[in-house]
């Protein structure tokens, strides 16, 4: 941990060192003044501090978009579990009620068939 808060005050450190040294060049430019290498140096070092800072930025955005469409997605996956929870229940009563049906259906079956026997046996009865 001490490590990386080294790491951070060292990078603070050089990035104030290299926007005091920006400022000089870009003063220098604003004269007219002739650069130094060291001077295109100190403004690829600027350029390459403005990229970093780019680079975070999107890098921020982008898990900004990433967290918002796993919200979505939650969201989207919570209604389709709810759906498939109310299909399943609808399904079971259905199904309990296809199940009430054929009972009754066996009921009359069973009725018919003794009515059936019924009249049979009368029938039978009457011709003897």
């Amino acid at each position: 941990m001490l490590g990386w808060v080294f790491v951070l005050m060292v990078e603070s450190v050089v990035a104030s060192a290299i926007d005091k040294a920006l400022e000089t060049v870009l003063r220098k430019v604003g004269e007219g003044k002739k650069l130094t290498t060291e001077d295109l140096v100190v403004l690829m070092l600027g350029l390459f501090q403005e990229i970093r800072k780019d680079v975070t930025e999107t890098n921020k955005r982008i898990d900004a978009i990433n967290d918002s469409l796993s919200k979505r997605i939650d969201e989207v996956n919570k209604r389709i579990d709810e759906l498939s929870k109310g299909m399943s229940e609808m399904r079971e009563s259905i199904n309990r009620r296809i199940d009430e049906t054929n009972k009754r259906i066996d009921t009359l079956y069973d009725l018919l068939g003794k009515i059936y026997e019924v009249l049979i046996k009368g029938a039978t009865t009457q011709r003897q």
